[in-house]
């Protein structure tokens, strides 16, 4: 990858871009994928003229993280429906017609279909696919509405504060008893910002509740945490540092409490958080950003194909450290075409042969190109010339630069 201080220009055909700035406020997330990756942190932020003329590289659309944002939005909507209607529970009996008044769940469910499709118009990554994703979730609509119900169902707290337009949503000042759907927390001091999927503030502290599309995982319980720092250092909010008393976490099938800090766990937590983002902003600062390839850090990346120390990384990665069974992406170069819908390929790392197996008979590519080829499924690992099958996720990016002679 070369470039100059403010821009870059990977090995990826059409894809230089100008490196961003830090940011002026971290999000638990941002911070985690900087420390995590300093690199893929910065090209999946920065931006690309070539490809679209939005900000941050185009995300490659996945089936699971739609379905989890179209459930949170209809979370927020039910429950911020049932807040501005005064309703204390979700068996509130006023509930059926404010459910009624906007539309019931599946219309909301259809209508995030709707909504999540249309944010891919215009990203290349999403071109040919946007129709068979739009099946996909609607074959997901009794799943997802069951989801939502539950999650309602489920909500811990009262629904309403006791004079609901006390509080309108955003508002900058103390909040009053009740409860806050997609609640924006800010700690000016600490650099910090979040948002609470559901906080429920009470006469002696707040209740937060994090809804997970997923599977469990330990960092959301320090996901959770951080959100109790960042409450307790928001003075507008609460200007009279309030605890938070209880954490909850909100799988599909469970929810689960997390243990909230003490006041000297969360002075311990600012200033371990604090060490973080000096760590993070001082890596961010070199040209290239440090790279930190594992099976962990790559598996779900969505630039590893700009990352040359990646494919490094996979031409000599340790035993165990792949992207996941049955799956593997592959850098080299296309040497003929082996049938109407199969091409040869020589890797880059060792010149071994893999059979690719296409969708079509039309190929973005020719012999001769220099391939990066991501999301593969093995066909045949073990046959003399191992074959490997694109799906319709697959991805193929051509690379600048001369081939090596494989011939």
């Amino acid at each position: 990858m070369s470039g100059t201080a403010g821009s870059f220009t990977p090995r990826v055909r059409d894809s230089g871009g100008q490196w961003p700035a830090p940011p002026a406020t971290w999000s638990y997330s941002s911070l985690r994928d900087a420390t995590d990756c300093p690199r893929r942190w910065m090209l999946s932020r920065a931006t690309y003229p070539g490809l679209w003329d939005r900000r941050g590289y185009p995300p490659q659309p996945g089936l699971t993280a739609l379905a989890g944002d179209i459930i949170h939005a209809a979370v927020d909507t039910v429950l911020t429906a049932l807040r501005a209607h005064g309703c204390r529970t979700s068996a509130d009996p006023a509930a059926v017609a404010v459910l009624k008044g906007i539309g019931g769940y599946t219309r909301l469910v259809e209508d995030g279909i709707a909504a999540a499709l249309a944010t891919l118009a215009g990203n290349p990554r999403a071109a040919g696919k946007t129709a068979a994703l739009g099946t996909a979730l609607q074959l997901k609509v009794p799943e997802m509405r069951q989801r939502i119900q539950s999650i309602i169902a489920r909500a811990p707290v009262s629904l309403a504060a006791d004079d609901p337009a006390a509080a309108a949503p955003g508002r900058p000042g103390p909040l009053p008893a009740g409860s806050y759907p997609e609640a924006d927390l800010h700690a000016p001091d600490l650099r910090l910002a979040g948002r609470a999927d559901l906080l429920t503030v009470t006469a002696d502290g707040c209740e937060i509740t994090d809804y997970k599309t997923g599977s469990a995982d330990p960092r959301h319980a320090d996901q959770v945490r951080l959100y109790a720092l960042i409450w307790s250092r928001d003075t507008a909010l609460n200007p009279g540092g309030l605890p938070a008393r209880r954490l909850i976490l909100s799988y599909p099938s469970r929810d689960e409490e997390v243990q909230p800090p003490a006041a000297a766990d969360l002075d311990a937590l600012a200033a371990d958080t604090a060490a973080q983002i000096t760590a993070a902003e001082t890596a961010l600062r070199d040209r290239p950003p440090p790279a930190r390839p594992s099976g962990v850090n790559c598996a779900l990346c969505g630039v590893r194909q700009l990352c040359d120390d990646y494919w490094a990384f996979l031409a000599n990665r340790p035993a165990g450290e792949s992207r996941a069974p049955g799956w593997l992406d592959f850098e080299g170069t296309a040497i003929r075409q082996n049938g109407p819908r199969s091409w040869l390929l020589a890797s880059q790392a060792d010149g071994s042969q893999l059979l690719l197996r296409t969708l079509t008979e039309q190929v973005p590519f020719a012999a001769g190109d220099r391939l990066r080829v991501l999301g593969l499924r093995h066909a045949a690992p073990d046959a003399a010339v191992p074959a490997a099958a694109m799906t319709p996720m697959s991805e193929i990016f051509i690379l600048d630069g001369p081939a090596a002679d494989h011939r």
